[in-house]
C-alpha cells in the first residue's frame, strides 16, 4: 500500500511564516513604491484577526497591492525564484529536511498541502524534492500567467482535505488505498490531522490532541 506523507508549510516545514515576506520581497524587489502599502497591509491582517473577512479577499488585496494583477509570469519569475532560494537557504526548520529525509528514504510519497500560494509554494516543494504540491490556486489569464485572484476556496481547513482528496482521484486512488501521515503545526489543521492514519503535530509547545503525536522540528536530531 502506497504511504504518502502530507506536509505542512509555514512553522511546519519553515521557521516563520512566508506570505507576507513574500509581499514585501516582491514590493522591494520590483517598484519599492509599493513599501508605502505595507501600512494597507497591516491593517488589512487587522481587519482579518477581527473577522471582518476571511482569508481569501486578505491575500487577494495583498497581493493586488504589494505584487500586481500579475503575480508570477515569465518576467516576474526571477524575483519569485530568489524568494524561494532564501527560504530554502534561511527558514526551512532543521527537522523538517531530517523527516523529508526519513520519509524519502522509506519510500514514502511526499506531498506539500499548504494555504501557501503556488505562486512560491510549488518552487519550495521542489527545492525540497516534494513529489507534489497542492496549494491554493490562482486565475490565469489567456498567456497563462497567474493573478492576484484565488481559483477556489483558500486551501485552509476542511479545503485541504478535498483537495488531497481530489489529487488521489486524478491518481486513480481513494483513501482506502493509501497510508497517510500528516505533519502540521496548528490545530486548525485537525481536518488533516485527523484524516491521516498519523496525525504528528509540529512545535515546541504543541499540545497535541490525544489521538496526535508531537514533534520538535526546530533541531536537527
Amino acid at each position: 500500500m502506497p504511504h504518502i506523507a502530507l506536509y505542512d508549510l509555514d512553522r511546519t516545514v519553515t521557521r516563520a511564516p512566508t506570505f507576507t515576506p513574500f509581499l514585501i520581497h516582491m514590493a522591494a524587489s520590483g517598484n519599492p513604491l509599493r513599501l508605502l502599502a505595507v501600512p494597507l497591509w497591516v491593517l488589512a491582517m487587522l481587519g482579518y484577526k477581527a473577522k471582518l473577512y476571511g482569508r481569501k479577499p486578505l491575500k487577494q488585496f495583498g497581493l493586488r497591492i504589494m505584487v500586481g494583477r500579475v503575480v508570477r509570469s515569465p518576467r516576474l519569475q526571477p524575483r519569485i525564484d530568489a524568494f524561494v532560494a532564501r527560504q530554502i537557504a534561511r527558514n526551512i526548520q532543521p527537522g523538517a529536511r531530517t523527516q523529508i529525509a526519513a520519509d524519502r528514504a522509506g519510500g514514502m510519497q511526499l506531498v506539500l498541502v499548504t494555504a501557501a500560494p503556488e505562486i512560491y509554494a510549488e518552487g519550495i516543494a521542489q527545492a525540497l524534492g516534494f513529489d507534489a504540491c497542492i496549494a491554493t490556486r490562482h486565475l490565469r489569464d489567456a498567456q497563462g500567467n497567474l493573478l492576484a485572484l484565488i481559483d477556489g476556496e483558500n486551501n485552509y481547513g476542511g479545503h485541504k482535505v478535498a483537495n488531497v482528496q481530489a489529487w488521489l482521484a486524478a491518481a486513480g486512488l481513494t483513501r482506502a488505498d493509501v497510508q497517510c501521515t500528516a505533519y502540521t503545526d496548528h490545530a486548525s489543521d485537525a481536518p488533516i490531522l485527523n484524516y491521516a492514519d498519523t496525525g504528528v503535530l509540529v512545535g515546541r509547545f504543541a499540545r497535541p490532541d490525544p489521538g496526535w503525536t508531537q514533534a520538535d522540528w526546530s533541531t536537527a536530531a
